[in-house]
């Protein structure tokens, strides 16, 4: 059985065109909210008249109304354990990303700190947005419990396209979800390599996790993903399975400036990473007249180009190269790192399935590593997202469909391996205790106390103002003065 003929041929529909709006609609929140009123009307209606022009309106909705409710349901309990609502241990990432939520929800938009030189917020706001805008209603735990709903709508559309891909592959969807859900490389044995040389036992990671491994690059498993970087994560696999799901028609063709316009700016990186795949996608499905002709395409170029400068305003302080001028070791650890976290599942996968798609994803992650960007080398963790999730789609499908033998066998190795890595990340959640979000910090206070405090710049959240990219159509933002004397931003935090 080939991929290409089993997915990608599904016409857009209402679930299609569900998820593009849902993508779209932080980036029209931020328009009126932080743009001037001229820009706000003519790059919001651009996105706007762009989604319109999307195919799906008149679609079907793919699945029966008991599986959207179970798939809306699963996805608010995983949801649950992300950390949004701090209802289970939060990983330390949410220390700033609260303080992200807080000050989008309490001060006026755009959000700008005065200490000694003003600074702006400049973020990826994507995922924060909506729940911002309730919590700017409802104070900041409302914005919080609306972040849990976000982030469970998100993961429960994402179910459904899952759940419909099953169908098309012939599969359990029960199954095929989760495999996704505990998708990853092996890093369950460099760790416990590494672990026992260092004579900390085999099984110290329990507690600790530990897929920063290789200590150049990450590809993190979709528990750590969900666990550390929701925000970049979901946006990287909306796209990747809507590009398995519909990649090869036409509608998807016509609407990809609006999927990827929406989607970066929840995720640049990972969205380029999904752009990296889908459109080759199209070009290779002979579809890339119907782009180029597509008014949606062009409407959201409007829409994206204010959304754009704002995302790169300073972005020239964060670090970046490629991997073997910034380090030594780089040209061991690249194929170490490919052997023990794509390897394994792309080449059965490969041997049982085939496929374009397969084999552009598997290529994708084997490029990535090459070029280093942020100080956790987003390119490669935040990059690899969308790829990935193909990959754990197009190895779920080769691990319960193929007959029994050797590549099966196989695989269920990896899988078990696999498994067992991503016990000892969720292992977080039950080896800490829960902690409160801070009510009172701002994101440079919270960056301030953070754990990565001494390792990290925080260029990639912040940027000076005025800037000359951004004051000719911004809204003048109203700097908040910080507080004179720190204070602890949540339980157990030093100043």
């Amino acid at each position: 059985m080939s991929l290409d003929e089993a997915l990608g041929r599904e016409v857009p529909d209402r679930l299609f065109l569900l998820t593009l709006t849902f993508l779209f609609l932080p980036g029209l929140l931020f328009l009126g909210g932080w743009a001037q009123l001229w820009v706000s009307l003519l790059a919001g209606g651009a996105g706007a008249a762009a989604v319109a022009l999307a195919p799906g309106w008149r679609g079907p909705w793919p699945l029966r109304s008991r599986t959207t409710l179970l798939c809306l349901l699963a996805g608010l309990v995983w949801a649950g354990a992300a950390g949004p609502a701090h209802w289970l241990y939060a990983t330390a990432d949410w220390q700033v990303r609260d303080a992200v939520l807080r000050d989008l929800a309490v001060y006026a938009w755009p959000v700008a700190y005065d200490e000694e030189v003003i600074w702006l917020l400049r973020a990826p706001l994507g995922y924060f947005l909506p729940a911002a805008a309730v919590g700017r209603l409802v104070g900041f735990e409302g914005a919080q419990v609306a972040l849990w709903l976000w982030t469970g709508a998100a993961l429960g559309l994402l179910l459904m396209m899952l759940t419909c891909l099953a169908r098309r592959l012939g599969v359990s969807a029960l199954m095929l979800g989760l495999v996704f859900v505990f998708f990853g490389g092996l890093d369950f044995l460099p760790n416990v390599v590494l672990d026992w040389r260092f004579g900390t036992g085999p099984f110290a990671a329990w507690g600790r996790g530990g897929e920063w491994w290789n200590r150049a690059f990450q590809y993190p498993g979709h528990v750590t993903s969900m666990l550390w970087a929701p925000n970049h994560t979901l946006p990287a696999w909306l796209c990747a399975l809507m590009l398995l799901r519909h990649g090869r028609t036409a509608g998807f063709a016509v609407a990809l400036g609006p999927l990827l316009a929406s989607a970066a700016f929840w995720s640049p990186v990972a969205t380029a990473g999904a752009a990296a795949l889908a459109i080759p996608a199209v070009l290779l499905a002979g579809r890339w007249r119907e782009a180029v002709a597509s008014p949606a395409n062009w409407l959201a170029v409007g829409f994206f180009v204010p959304l754009g400068l704002y995302l790169v305003a300073g972005a020239g302080r964060v670090p970046h190269g490629f991997l073997f001028a910034m380090r030594e070791d780089g040209w061991y650890r690249w194929p170490i790192f490919l052997a023990v976290e794509v390897l394994p599942w792309a080449i059965p996968a490969w041997a049982l399935l085939r496929g374009r798609i397969l084999l552009g994803a598997t290529a994708l992650l084997c490029i990535v590593p090459l070029y280093v960007f942020g100080p956790g080398n987003e390119a490669a963790s935040r990059g690899s997202q969308a790829a990935l999730a193909i990959l754990a789609v197009a190895g779920g499908a080769a691990l319960l469909q193929a007959p029994p033998g050797g590549w099966r066998n196989f695989l269920r190795g990896v899988a078990a391996i696999a498994f067992a890595g991503s016990l000892m990340e969720a292992s977080l959640l039950i080896e800490h205790e829960p902690w409160e979000a801070s009510e009172r910090c701002t994101v440079l206070e919270a960056a301030r106390q953070s754990v990565f405090r001494d390792t990290t710049d925080w260029s990639h959240y912040i940027a000076p103002w005025p800037d000359p990219t951004l004051e000719r159509w911004m809204q003048v933002p109203h700097p908040r003065p910080l507080p004179e004397r720190s204070i602890p931003c949540w339980p157990g935090g030093t100043v």
